[in-house]
């Protein structure tokens, strides 16, 4: 079929309209405008950083570290989780979904799966053949801001997240991250997942050729300020409960050194003693933030026509908390060096980034219980409770209350205690043709009774509703809870206890780095800091309640996307400028 030439002349133009205004609308329409928007926002979490630190110690900081967070951007005071079961993963996966436990899944670090019967990690993949061993997000159940980041730019971002601790790194970030690496204290690098991607990048193969973990050896770490009165400021160098980390010693100076074992078959385990010692001392918060760096120029973040999102997550803390106690020298200490970190990490970003062009937020996945022995020395009713409670001692008790004189049955599964959640062997309760609700109930009032205890929990009473009686404390424990993941039984302790063996300060061989813990509602475990800077933030010190679960919807306004789908906690009031 011929056409005239004005016809053929005016269907061609039609086409060609067509064809264009498509092409606009497939190239255009998904992407929000980004136009005002700043290059880089950044996700600083220091684990194990208590609320108060930085309020009580500000006088001893520097300029340009914490202090310019808290003048130049919003300081939040009164921050608290508002759920029970304060552990690492549950914090960083709350942190970036903006939900509690009850709706992402990860209830803790670790827990008993029924699924494949085993106890599994938060990083664990489900039991299928193709993805075993390869770890990561699997058992979170709700996006992340990088995801919703990720979608909503049509991965045209990036998502970088770094941490010494694996479950921090891998629970920040994305599903679909540009780059995710911890650090592996077996050899001494920073790693990745197969999850990711099947090599890593050649940046950190390059940093990791540098072994700039190994620049500590045969050195000690020392205080940071030789000036300062550390015992005025914290308390004595050796309070006898304290920890001795890998072969550091009780007091300062801490010696990085490879272990004493003189086995021949143990030489991997004597090179791991030392780059443990480092991750175990602030120098681990040092290596990790040159490893930032490094992302940050290599993958030019910040650099490109959208916005990317970069989450760190400085560990060390943690480890120095649980092994000498918050109200240790070692811990005032590292938070004085992570004032400075932070200042060295603010001026790098100044002059790579440029002022005006990223966000800063900074928070904690959990605080931590003063040792037990200092608590009561202060005089409070303190102490440390045999985490026997929640496995031997259980099964004695059920036994004695369901079987006749002198029978036994495996009550529990998952007798590795890692939690303070109980699971029941379902298959003795069908055995032995009990409700379970009334096990849960027998035990429950059982633990009610026990010293330390605060109140047990069952698994059929936190799946009902909540009521206008309900207490706050029930609460948080509901906040906690996933029917997927968790136990049949769970304990609150009572303020200033944790489960611990008893005598833990009389051998001191036997727990040398494990003398404090965190994970119970009470506000020495629930508060964190929270600060937030960047271009339209508004600066000031506000001291009204807040959940750190914002922190999702402060970035997601910060990048221009929406908040995570199972986001339940909005913005602040008033933090942005409009």
């Amino acid at each position: 079929m011929r056409y005239s030439r004005p016809l053929a002349v005016a269907l061609g133009l039609f086409i060609a309209v067509s064809i264009g205004a498509y092409w606009y609308a497939r190239q255009s329409t998904p992407s929000p405008d980004i136009s005002g928007k700043p290059k880089l926002v950044v996700l600083v979490v220091f684990d194990q950083m208590r609320g108060d630190y930085i309020k009580k110690w500000q006088p001893l900081f520097g300029d340009g570290g914490f202090k310019r967070l808290q003048t130049e951007g919003a300081w939040y005071t009164n921050c608290h989780y508002p759920y029970a079961y304060t552990l690492t993963a549950a914090g960083h996966s709350s942190l970036v979904t903006g939900t509690t436990p009850s709706r992402h899944g990860v209830i803790a670090n670790e827990w008993y799966d029924r699924a494949s019967s085993k106890n599994i990690q938060s990083t664990t993949p489900p039991p299928q053949e193709e993805i075993r061993d390869v770890a990561g997000p699997h058992r979170r159940k709700s996006e992340s801001v990088g995801d919703s980041l990720l979608r909503t730019l049509l991965s045209k971002a990036r998502v970088v997240s770094l941490s010494i601790k694996e479950r921090a790194a891998i629970l920040m970030a994305a599903l679909r991250a540009h780059a995710c690496y911890w650090f592996n204290p077996a050899n001494g690098r920073f790693v990745t997942s197969p999850y990711y991607r099947p090599e890593p990048h050649s940046w950190v193969n390059a940093f990791n050729k540098k072994k700039l973990a190994d620049q500590w050896l045969g050195k000690n770490w020392e205080r940071f300020d030789a000036k300062l009165d550390y015992v005025k400021h914290s308390g004595p160098d050796d309070f006898a409960p304290e920890g001795t980390g890998y072969h550091q010693g009780q007091t300062f100076p801490h010696a990085f050194q490879y272990g004493k074992d003189k086995d021949p078959k143990k030489k991997a385990a004597n090179i791991q003693n030392y780059y443990d010692a480092v991750t175990n001392s602030p120098m681990g918060n040092e290596l990790l933030l040159e490893f930032a760096k490094t992302a940050i120029v290599a993958e030019k973040l910040g650099q490109s026509d959208t916005v990317d999102l970069l989450c760190i997550s400085f560990t060390s803390n943690d480890y120095i908390g649980h092994t000498w106690g918050p109200d240790s020298q070692e811990v005032l200490d590292v938070t004085l060096r992570s004032d400075a970190l932070m200042k060295d990490l603010l001026t790098f970003l100044d002059d790579k980034v440029g002022k005006e062009n990223y966000y800063l937020a900074v928070s904690a996945d959990h605080g931590v219980c003063p040792l037990p022995e200092f608590a009561a020395k202060k005089g409070k009713v303190a102490g440390r409770v045999d985490p026997e409670l929640l496995t031997s001692k259980a099964e004695t008790f059920l036994n004695k209350a369901f079987l006749p004189e002198g029978k036994t049955a495996p009550w529990l599964v998952q007798m590795k205690r890692s939690n303070s959640w109980v699971y029941f062997n379902y298959a003795t309760l069908k055995e032995l043709n009990l409700r379970q609700e009334d096990v849960e109930r027998a035990l429950a009032d059982w633990y009610n009774q026990q010293p330390g205890v605060e109140h047990a929990f069952t698994r059929s009473e936190l799946l009902r509703e909540e009521t206008k009686e309900s207490t706050e404390l029930f609460r948080q424990v509901q906040r906690s809870f996933h029917p997927d993941c968790s136990g049949d039984v769970m304990i609150i302790l009572k303020q200033y206890h944790m489960f611990s063996p008893p005598n833990i300060a009389k051998n001191p061989a036997k727990h040398p780095n494990y003398r404090a813990t965190h994970g119970m509602p009470h506000p020495y475990d629930t508060h964190v800091p929270l600060l937030v800077m960047g271009p339209r933030i508004q600066p000031g010190v506000r001291d009204e309640r807040v959940v750190p679960q914002s922190m999702a919807s402060i970035l997601a306004e910060a990048l221009g996307v929406p908040r995570p789908e199972a986001a339940t906690y909005p913005l602040p009031a008033g933090l942005f400028k409009r």
